[in-house]
């Protein structure tokens, strides 16, 4: 901080100038600044389609499905070049002079050659229009704002307008776009899902003729209706075959006699058995009845009993002919459960034979059932899309137009200039600082880059600078001022040790340190040159008493110790100074060059009590003859 004041201080000018200078660039810029009208448009961008299927219009989930990065990217898409360009059609600007440059003095003189071409034209038109418009989300919420500049107040809020219309106009024209495109691609799609549902079915069909899979419709395959229907028969088979078997065992025991008992078995009722007992039985009571009546000789008895043994017979002839009936259709039925017994095992072997082809017949029907799902699935969302196209469900509107603004758009005049201001007076110290860090030989040929003994002051801090001439007789005249700050500084504790260091060699050193010490016994003081010697046991001291500054006993006691140091000392021998003389050549030097010499010989900044510089017609001391021993 205080390396910066000094460098303020010295280069006060150069700093104050850059500051008038911005100031004035600023008042010009005010002064010829054309004023500009900022007209806004507010529109509502929700990503949110209207919902065209269902019972209501707006989505109840849209808080929820809102892509907030889609309604970010809005901002972008309504200055993009298609967005643009539609503006500048609809509002010719590229005959506006706010948006095309005019054609210079070249451009207007000699020809067409400088002109731009109608391309850069429009990029350049449309670089400015871009420049001009500024978008703006409104915190938490899907409304923009559009803020157009313009020196023509009615043409800002037209342009505003006209944007929010082709934002609109390309949205739509976008999303009907992408309608159009997909139902093609579904289209398309439905051609080819055709094409594979047909091969197929195709491959289904051959395949269930290739097999003899054929279907019956819901009951199944025909193999499997015909094995069903077999077994439905083989039951009824075997039940007539129990039937008959009963029938032909009652019937195989049978006696003859027992045909005219009063009981007879169901497989012998047949109408001639019942025909024959009944003759039997009208025959038998005749004969009863003759015989209680007529001789046994009788005719008639005789002709009675002779009808009864012929019925007899006859019954006995019947009995065989249903016996005979009866075995032929207990074999009928036998061979008839044979049959179908041997059928269904012929069925049943078909059936597990074809039923490696029925699980690829299966394989094959899902295929076709996938194909044919997703087939209606797009032929109905191809038909959607198709009604789509002619329903519009955006949900974004403009919420209030742009009016054409009333008073003019400008920076505040006293932002403008205390930024001027601050802005040039930074830039003036930044120079500064620059000229500052430029090589002496540089430094020299510009003005005031070298270091003067009141600015050396300034940066060290120090109230006194003494400037030595060449000549040897006007050194302690010089020198003088010093002396008289020292002994106003340390005269109320005595003895001072004051260190004479810094950038001269050491004969310029012990130079300064003899002069002074003469300048302090002139004025009463003591002192005591004391030279300290590195790698030496042996120090080298001079005194000079108040009388005439010659060296007097070594026993007296100095005010003063001047102390010499040559080379790194031992710090436990060192002497710890109470000031320091700093011995410097300021000619060429730079504020960092005169704080390094100073930190060298003072690490703590705060022993520099004043600063011992050849004259200005001076540059080295060791051009200087060598002081006496």
């Amino acid at each position: 901080m205080p390396e910066l004041l000094g460098l303020l201080k010295r280069r006060r000018l150069m700093v104050a100038a850059s500051a008038g200078l911005t100031l004035l660039l600023a008042l010009a810029y005010l002064a010829v600044q054309t004023p500009v009208y900022r007209a806004t448009a507010e529109l509502l961008v929700d990503p949110q389609a209207l919902q065209i299927v269902g019972r209501d219009i707006v989505r109840s989930d849209s808080s929820a499905s809102i892509d907030f990065a889609n309604v970010d990217s809005q901002s972008l898409v309504m200055t993009s070049s298609g967005v643009l360009r539609q503006v500048i059609s609809d509002l010719d600007l590229e005959q506006d002079a706010a948006f095309t440059p005019q054609p210079g003095f070249l451009a207007r003189h000699f020809g067409k050659l400088l002109l731009p071409t109608p391309q850069q034209r429009a990029a350049q038109t449309m670089d400015a229009l871009r420049r001009v418009i500024v978008i703006q989300r409104v915190e938490n919420s899907l409304v923009f704002r559009i803020i157009v500049s313009h020196p023509d107040a009615e043409k800002s809020a037209d342009i505003a307008n006209s944007l929010a219309r082709a934002y609109f106009r390309q949205g739509n024209d976008g999303r009907r776009g992408a309608v159009e495109r997909a139902n093609e691609s579904l289209i398309s799609q439905i051609a080819g899902l055709r094409t594979q549902l047909n091969d197929a079915e195709a491959a289904i069909q051959a395949f269930r003729i290739k097999n003899n899979l054929v279907s019956t419709g819901q009951t199944g395959l025909v193999v499997t209706q015909q094995l069903r229907d077999l077994y439905t028969q083989i039951g009824q088979a075997n039940a007539e075959l129990a039937r008959q078997t009963a029938r032909r065992d009652g019937i195989a025991n049978l006696r003859d006699t027992e045909l005219l008992s009063d009981i007879m078995p169901e497989a012998l009722t047949s109408t001639s058995i019942v025909s024959l007992r009944t003759q039997y039985a009208q025959s038998a009571r005749e004969a009863a009845s003759m015989a209680q009546t007529l001789m046994p000789q009788h005719p008639r008895l005789i002709e009675i009993r002779a009808e009864l043994a012929e019925t007899r017979k006859l019954l006995a002839a019947e009995l065989g002919r249903v016996r005979s009936s009866v075995q032929q259709a207990y074999r009928q039925a036998e061979s008839n459960l044979a049959n179908l017994q041997k059928r269904a095992g012929e069925l049943t072997r078909s059936q597990e034979n074809s039923g490696v082809a029925e699980i690829r017949l299966r394989q094959l029907e899902s295929e076709a059932e996938a194909i044919r799902a997703v087939y209606n699935a797009s032929l109905t969302r191809a038909r959607e899309l198709d009604q789509q196209k002619k329903i519009e469900t955006s949900n974004s509107r403009l919420l209030s137009e742009a009016v054409p603004p009333a008073v003019a758009s400008k920076p505040p005049a006293i932002i403008v200039l205390a930024a001027a201001l601050l802005f040039g007076a930074c830039a003036g110290l930044g120079i500064a600082y620059l000229l500052e860090l430029l090589p002496p030989r540089v430094g020299r040929l510009l003005p005031q880059s070298a270091l003067t003994a009141k600015q050396a002051a300034d940066i060290l801090g120090v109230a006194s600078v003494a400037r030595l001439p060449k000549a040897t007789a006007g050194r302690q005249a010089a020198l003088a001022p010093v002396a008289k700050l020292l002994q106003e500084q340390f005269g109320r504790h005595l003895p001072a040790s004051i260190l004479i260091a810094g950038p001269l060699d050491a004969a310029a050193q012990a130079d300064i340190a003899q002069h002074l010490a003469q300048a302090l016994a002139d004025i009463g003081e003591s002192v005591l040159i004391y030279r300290e010697s590195a790698g030496r046991n042996d120090v080298n001291i001079r005194r000079f008493d108040t009388a005439n500054g010659a060296s007097g006993a070594a026993s007296r006691r100095s005010n003063f110790v001047l102390v010499l140091r040559s080379g790194a000392l031992d710090s436990r021998r060192a002497v710890s100074p109470d000031a320091v003389v700093l011995a410097a050549d300021i000619s060429g030097m730079r504020a960092p060059d005169i704080i390094k010499a100073a930190a060298d010989v003072d690490p703590t900044g705060e022993l520099v009590v004043a600063l011992v510089t050849p004259g200005e017609d001076e540059r080295l001391f060791k051009r200087w003859p060598r002081a006496a021993a």
